[in-house]
């Protein structure tokens, strides 16, 4: 096991329950389907990156034991199910368990950034890893984070209600209640709304690196 452990946070992709943000701009199934090829890709590609980390899927799913998720990500990751009545305490409850099992550096990234680049989890875990009592925040473009890494499990740091435009400064307020050190990482698009999408389209389907990648095709897919 390494000290390190990166979770990926992730929803089985069913229709309706994913990328609902994206509607009416896309229907439900073509919301689901881009968001499974998110999935495709960060399954394939985060094994690719050299961060001497144990790799972490947490999934969620009201529907039963997503089916996808674990075909997807069978292999390095090991499984964990998001548990909690809100994203709060399931946020809340991933950190502890990681760090129970013996962790000294987890960093929890979303599943909306496929194309997040590496060069940021790498910075994360060496902020985390600089000093104690540490929380490391990737504010993406909409008032929320892309990211979130800690050295312990900080209670209370999260808001009591997230996916909100405010989020990102309740949280970095919150730790500094706390007396925490907080590091923010450069701001990145995270795919929620059908002008993260535009956006994201403009960026992605510029990338000559891209042209294997399930989210290329399910883009081209897209009217």
């Amino acid at each position: 096991m390494f000290p390190r452990a990166l979770v990926v946070m992730a929803k089985e992709p069913r229709p309706g329950r994913v990328k609902t943000r994206l509607s009416p701009a896309l229907t439900p199934t073509q919301g689901a389907a881009l968001y499974a090829a998110f999935l495709e890709d960060l399954a394939r590609e985060l094994p690719r990156w050299d961060g001497s980390c144990d790799l972490w899927l947490a999934w969620a799913d009201d529907d039963g034991d997503a089916p996808s998720l674990h075909r997807l990500f069978e292999g390095p990751f090991r499984m964990i199910r998001q548990d909690g009545a809100t994203l709060t305490d399931r946020m809340e409850q991933i950190f502890e368990a990681l760090f129970a099992r013996g962790h000294r550096a987890v960093v929890m990234r979303n599943s909306d950034s496929p194309h997040l680049p590496p060069r940021l989890l790498r910075e994360a875990f060496e902020a985390v890893e600089g000093a104690a009592g540490t929380v490391v925040l990737g504010p993406d473009l909409d008032g929320g984070y892309y990211l979130v890494g800690m050295d312990a499990p900080h209670a209370g740091v999260f808001p009591r209600t997230m996916s909100t435009a405010s989020v990102y400064e309740q949280t970095r307020a919150g730790a500094e209640d706390r007396g925490l050190r907080v590091v923010a990482l450069d701001e990145f698009l995270d795919v929620d709304t059908p002008d993260d999408l535009a956006a994201f389209r403009l960026e992605f389907m510029d990338r000559p690196d891209t042209a294997h990648w399930a989210t290329r095709r399910a883009l081209e897919a897209l009217p």
